[in-house]
């Protein structure tokens, strides 16, 4: 049974010492690899929270224009046409996004490795 590390071709020319550096290199790089794939997902799911919380502020103030428009305390039938029109269209915006998202991540799933 093999168990070499594909990227990993020590020289044992200059003794354990070195093999153990080089080690010590790789583990190092890959580590760093991680965080700035970790940091960088951290600020993408950042950014979809708040396009995520965006629309639900949308969806919130057209539920309030319906509800002034409906009790009396306001007349003007646009600001209620406008918050329903902005809160569809971020809401299409978020599930475009999300639809987008599945899409690649069951594209990286079906990828081998």
């Amino acid at each position: 049974m093999d168990l070499t590390i594909p990227s990993f071709t020590p020289t044992i020319i200059g003794g354990t010492s070195q093999v153990a550096t080089q080690f010590s290199d790789q583990l190092t790089n890959a580590v760093n690899i991680a965080e700035e794939g970790r940091s960088a997902f951290d600020s993408f799911l950042q950014a979809a929270m708040e396009v995520v919380g965006e629309t639900n502020l949308r969806q919130i103030e057209s539920d309030i224009a319906q509800v002034n428009f409906a009790t009396g305390a306001t007349n003007d039938m646009l600001d209620v046409i406008l918050a329903q029109e902005r809160a569809t269209s971020s809401l299409n915006f978020t599930v475009q996004v999300t639809n987008r998202i599945i899409e690649a991540y069951r594209e990286i799933m079906r990828m081998q490795v």
